[in-house]
């Protein structure tokens, strides 16, 4: 009862979660709190930073309140979103409301980067590939349309480095959030201070860069007070959510890839060092670097609407059916759903068609078509389309790179999904039993920099989960080949000419 105990706090597309963890990974307590969204116009999406960081010390403060003994909680680190970020003034007051990741607003600044960067020196330096999410577009977003709010900029601090910052008082960002910028020169590890001078963005802007899990001071004694936390818990550098969740789900362990199922996808392997192919980054795929002991390169792929997908569907029909009521019914339809398809691009292409203007679409309507063909069709739409982007992505790596696949995230607990992607895959799929890796993660991070583990390998040697293998289904594996190889991978090139007229005729955000 005496054993120290981590915070991790994972500040989410939709909501920020607090959770508690023995050094072992079980679950202590938790609390959750869900700050709101505003949506001023189509495709676009922000958050206020005030109440950002009061949902977190709040969702902090439900956990703490589970705990008979707050001061066995030692450490705290947080991890987030990668792209979304706060500017701050002189005073260290929030200037503008926070741009989430997924906003559409920056199309325009990310073309115009595209022309007078290049799209290929971008990527050979940042290892990013052309696309509207990443911070520079948003810093030059604000430039062209809030040009008090850029003149007004003294800092800017990523979602995960704001709340540790709220936390502590100490700005730092760690290298995972910083290859989600277009400004970290993932070679060097160092900002890439000649690009952002040339379109115009201050490097001063960005702080100091350090490891994920160092130690970056003591809470600070009114959060201390308002959370129940003791004076004595210790703030370490988080980073990125889908990283910090795969390093948890053993991404590091070599021939592992790992895919984390939540709102978005993301598909990643590690590397030893950046890939030089110069299709990736046109393919829509990226790189980056998550530095703890030691530099830890990374290639992703995602589907931006993967739950979003099936939240989607959710919203559609009202709520009108539970989720198991849906995988019953649907579990009684044969694969294909009868000739339905549906293509899950409801926000933007994912790799290998990277497309900004592709949009999410049915084909196969007839009279007989239900909610529950609908429902099954979503889920064979998403697992087809991870295919596709697995395949692309592995192809410029060594035979036999990937020898397993980890999954991770709530949607990785839908068992018909599961079955359906391993199924498409043609492999059988670990499904390990942590629902909350990117939280742990955040916590290990926290309890690394308070000293409670020596490094990494024994943050991570010392979890206790179990995994769960599941099989491709002989009865359903042949129709999936051919409902791959036949109707969806043909499918987007004759729907592109389609997409693109679609947009020239109605140019509306996707979002």
């Amino acid at each position: 009862m005496n054993s120290p105990l981590l915070l991790g706090v994972d500040a989410g597309s939709s909501r920020v979660r607090a959770l508690i963890f023995t050094l072992e990974g079980d679950i202590v307590a938790e609390g959750s709190v869900t700050p709101p969204l505003e949506t001023p116009h189509p495709g676009w999406a922000t958050l206020d930073a005030d109440q950002l960081w009061q949902a977190c010390w709040q969702a902090i403060r439900r956990a703490v309140r589970q705990v008979e003994d707050p001061k066995r909680i030692r450490s705290i680190a947080v991890t987030s979103v990668a792209e979304a970020g706060v500017p701050l003034d002189e005073d260290d007051r929030p200037l503008h409301p926070i741009i989430t990741w997924y906003d559409t607003r920056t199309k325009p600044q990310a073309q115009r980067l595209a022309e007078q960067i290049g799209e290929q020196r971008l990527f050979d330096t940042t290892g990013l590939n052309i696309s509207p999410i990443y911070t520079l577009c948003k810093q030059l977003w604000l430039r062209e349309h809030k040009p008090e709010v850029f003149k007004s900029t003294r800092r800017w601090l990523h979602t995960a480095d704001y709340l540790a910052w709220r936390l502590c008082g100490i700005p730092a960002t760690d290298y995972s959030l910083a290859s989600r910028t277009f400004a970290l020169d993932i070679h060097s590890l160092q900002l890439a201070s000649g690009l952002l001078e040339e379109v115009g963005i201050p490097p001063s802007w960005y702080q100091e860069l350090v490891p994920s899990g160092t130690r970056l001071g003591h809470i600070l004694p009114e959060v201390a007070e308002a959370t129940g936390l003791s004076q004595d818990c210790l703030v370490s550098a988080g980073g990125h959510d889908h990283l910090i969740g795969s390093i948890v789900a053993g991404a590091l362990t070599p021939g592992t890839l790992v895919n984390s199922m939540g709102t978005a996808e993301g598909v990643m392997i590690f590397m030893d060092k950046p890939l030089a192919d110069p299709t990736l980054g046109r393919q829509g795929y990226a790189q980056g670097v998550v530095v703890t002991d030691r530099p830890y390169y990374y290639l992703v792929g995602g589907l931006f609407t993967s739950g979003g997908a099936v939240q989607w569907f959710h919203q559609l029909t009202e709520q009108r059916y539970s989720h198991e009521q849906l995988i019953e019914e649907a579990s009684k339809i044969n694969p294909g759903c009868d000739g339905l398809l549906f293509m899950p691009h409801l926000r933007m292409g994912s790799p290998p068609n990277a497309v900004e203007q592709a949009r999410g679409s049915f084909i196969g309507f007839g009279t007989y078509t239900n909610h529950w063909q609908m429902y099954r069709s979503i889920l064979e739409g998403m697992a087809c389309d991870i295919r596709m982007i697995t395949e692309a992505m592995i192809k410029p790596l060594p035979e036999n790179s990937v020898q397993r696949i980890h999954c991770i995230g709530g949607e990785s607990q839908n068992r018909m999904l599961m079955q359906i992607k391993a199924a498409v895959l043609n492999r059988p799929l670990q499904r390990l039993n942590m629902t909350e890796a990117v939280s742990l993660g955040a916590a290990l991070l926290g309890g690394m920099g308070a000293g409670l583990f020596k490094n990494l390998e024994e943050a991570l040697g010392g979890l206790k989960y179990g995994a769960e293998t599941i099989e491709p289904d002989p009865a359903t594996m042949e129709a999936y080949q051919a409902h791959y190889e036949q109707i969806y991978t043909p499918a987007w090139q004759l729907l592109q000419p389609m997409q693109e007229r679609l947009q020239q005729l109605y140019p509306v955000s996707l979002d």
